[in-house]
C-alpha cells in the first residue's frame, strides 16, 4: 500500500502536549494559573523550562516592556487581548487536534510505489508529501512553542527540532525585537480574528542520482525577467523564493535577522515548518501555501526593528513560499555537480509556477556569486514553464549585470544557456569565482562574444 502522509508511521509524528494525560494535566494547571502581572507570564515560561535538561528563568516580561528595546510594540494591548487569546488557544489543543496526527517529514523519506494508486506515492520525477493545518491549529502549536510546553519528540534529533519560540524570551539567545514581532501576531489575531483558510506544508523531492530534468539540449525558451524594487514578500507573484538554511527557519528563534528569519517573523505560521520538516537534503525543497503576513519590519540584520501591523499592501491570496538552500559559495561552486545541485533544487521549488519572485539567493551569508545564482534561477524558472521571474535586487550594486545579461542571452533556449554556462565555467573549476565575475562583466558589456552556435541573437543594443 502507498504511504499516506495523513497517517504517519510510529516515530514520524509530532508529539503533542495533550497526548499524555498526566503531562496534559500539568500543562493545564500551569496555563490556568494567574496572569495578572508580567511576572506571572515569566513564571509560566519558567515552570515549563524547569522540565528541560537545562532549566532557565524567564524575566522578559518584567524587563522589556517600557524600555527602548520594546520599540513600537504595544505591550498594554498584548497583555489585555493577545495574551488571553494565546492562553486560550493553547488550552484548546485537545479539541483542535482531536483525531489528528501531525506528521514529521524527515530527510530522504522512503519512496513507496504502487502502480494501482499513485495518489500518495512519489513519482519518478517529483514527489510530494504534505499536510494542511487550520490557522487555529497553527496558532495552537505556536502557543505551546512560546510557553515551552511543546517538547522535541524522542525520535527527532536535537538539531532537527528548532521549533522553540520560547528561546526568543528565555536564555542567552533572548531577542527582544524578534520577540515583539512574534507577539504582534497575537495582538493582530485578538483584534481581527482568524482568517479563513488553512496552511499547507509540502516537502518536494526526487530520487538521488541523475538529474530528473534534461538540461542538455532542452528546447524550452527562457522566461521573461523583470527587475523589481521593494520587499520580495510584497511581490504579486504567486510563488516567492525563500533563501533558506538547510534547517528551514534558520536562526529565527535565536536572534538571527537575515532574509529567512525576518520572513518567518512577519509570517509566524511559517514557523510550524520547524516542527514538522527535518533538514532538507540536496534533492528537496519545502513549500508552504497559505501563510499570512501579520507585521511589518524595517531594516536588516542588527538594524531591523518592528514597524507595526501589516497593512495588506499585497492584494490577492497569500503566495506559496518555497524554501531552498544553496551550496556554500566558498566550496566547489563551479563544478557540474554543484551547478546541478542548485539548479535542480530551484526547479523543484518552481514547479508549476506562473510568476516567481526571487532575488540574490545564497549571496549573503552563503557567499555565492550574484550573476551565477541569477543564471541558475533563470534556467530553473524557465524549465519549470514560468512566464515571468521578478528579480528583487535590493541593491543595484550587486545586480548591475542582470539587465544586460538578460538582453544578451534572452534569445537562447534553456539547453543553450546551460551549454554556455558549462563552457564559460569549464576551466574555472572548482571555485574560481573571481574570474567568473570578470567574464560575466565582459559578456554583459558585449566584450566577450557568445559561441558561434549561440550567436544568432537580437541586436545587442535592443532594449
Amino acid at each position: 500500500m502507498p504511504a499516506d502522509p495523513g497517517c504517519p508511521e510510529k516515530g514520524t509524528r509530532l508529539v503533542l502536549p495533550c497526548d499524555d494525560p498526566d503531562g496534559w494535566a500539568y500543562v493545564q494547571e500551569v496555563l490556568r494559573g494567574p496572569l495578572a502581572t508580567p511576572a506571572d507570564v515569566d513564571a509560566m515560561l519558567t515552570k515549563f523550562s524547569a522540565l528541560d535538561r537545562e532549566p532557565r528563568v524567564c524575566t522578559f516580561f518584567q524587563d522589556i516592556p517600557g524600555t527602548e528595546e520594546s520599540g513600537l510594540f504595544d505591550f498594554d494591548e498584548f497583555f489585555a487581548t493577545g495574551l488571553p487569546l494565546l492562553r486560550q488557544v493553547a488550552l484548546d489543543m485537545p479539541a483542535l487536534f482531536e483525531g489528528v496526527e501531525v506528521p514529521i517529514f524527515k530527510t530522504a523519506p522512503v519512496i513507496v510505489r504502487d502502480p494501482q494508486d499513485r495518489s500518495h506515492s512519489w513519482t519518478e520525477t517529483l514527489g510530494r508529501r504534505s499536510v494542511s493545518l487550520s490557522r487555529q491549529q497553527c496558532a495552537c502549536l505556536l502557543a505551546h512553542s512560546f510557553f515551552g510546553s511543546l517538547k522535541r519528540p524522542v525520535s527527532v534529533q536535537p538539531n532537527d527540532f528548532r521549533f522553540t519560540v520560547s528561546d526568543m524570551f528565555v536564555g542567552s539567545a533572548r531577542s527582544p525585537t524578534s520577540a515583539t514581532v512574534f507577539l504582534n501576531y497575537w495582538s493582530m489575531l485578538a483584534r481581527h480574528g482568524f482568517a479563513q483558510g488553512c496552511v499547507t506544508f509540502e516537502r518536494r523531492g526526487y530520487r538521488r542520482g541523475p538529474s530528473p530534468w534534461h538540461w542538455e539540449g532542452n528546447a524550452r525558451s527562457l522566461c521573461a525577467v523583470r527587475m523589481a524594487d521593494g520587499a520580495l514578500e510584497d511581490s504579486p507573484a504567486e510563488v516567492h523564493a525563500e533563501f533558506a538554511n538547510g534547517f528551514v527557519g534558520g536562526g529565527v528563534m535565536t536572534g538571527d535577522c537575515a532574509m529567512e528569519e525576518l520572513l518567518f517573523l512577519v509570517k509566524p505560521e511559517l514557523m510550524v515548518c520547524m516542527a514538522i520538516q527535518n533538514r532538507m537534503s540536496d534533492t528537496e525543497a519545502i513549500c508552504v501555501s497559505g501563510a499570512l503576513q501579520y507585521s511589518l519590519v524595517r531594516g536588516y540584520g542588527s538594524s531591523f526593528v518592528f514597524a507595526g501591523d501589516y497593512d495588506h499592501r499585497r492584494e490577492g491570496p497569500p503566495p506559496t513560499v518555497c524554501a531552498i538552500d544553496a551550496v556554500r559559495g566558498g566550496g566547489p561552486a563551479m563544478t557540474e555537480r554543484a551547478l546541478l545541485r542548485d539548479l535542480n533544487k530551484a526547479r523543484i521549488a518552481f514547479d508549476g509556477a506562473c510568476d516567481i519572485a526571487t532575488g540574490h539567493w545564497g549571496c549573503g551569508a552563503f557567499g555565492n556569486n550574484h550573476d551565477l545564482m541569477f543564471l541558475k534561477q533563470w534556467l530553473a524558472a524557465s524549465e519549470a514553464g514560468a512566464r515571468t521571474m521578478y528579480y528583487h535586487d535590493f541593491s543595484r550594486q550587486q545586480s548591475h549585470n542582470v539587465v544586460p545579461l538578460t538582453r544578451r542571452l534572452r534569445h537562447l533556449t534553456v539547453g543553450q544557456l546551460w551549454s554556455f554556462l558549462r563552457k564559460i565555467t569549464d576551466d574555472l573549476q572548482p571555485a574560481n569565482v573571481a574570474q567568473f565575475s570578470i567574464r560575466m562583466r565582459e559578456v554583459a558589456a558585449g566584450k566577450r562574444p557568445l559561441p558561434d552556435h549561440l550567436s544568432q541573437s537580437f541586436p545587442q543594443d535592443q532594449p
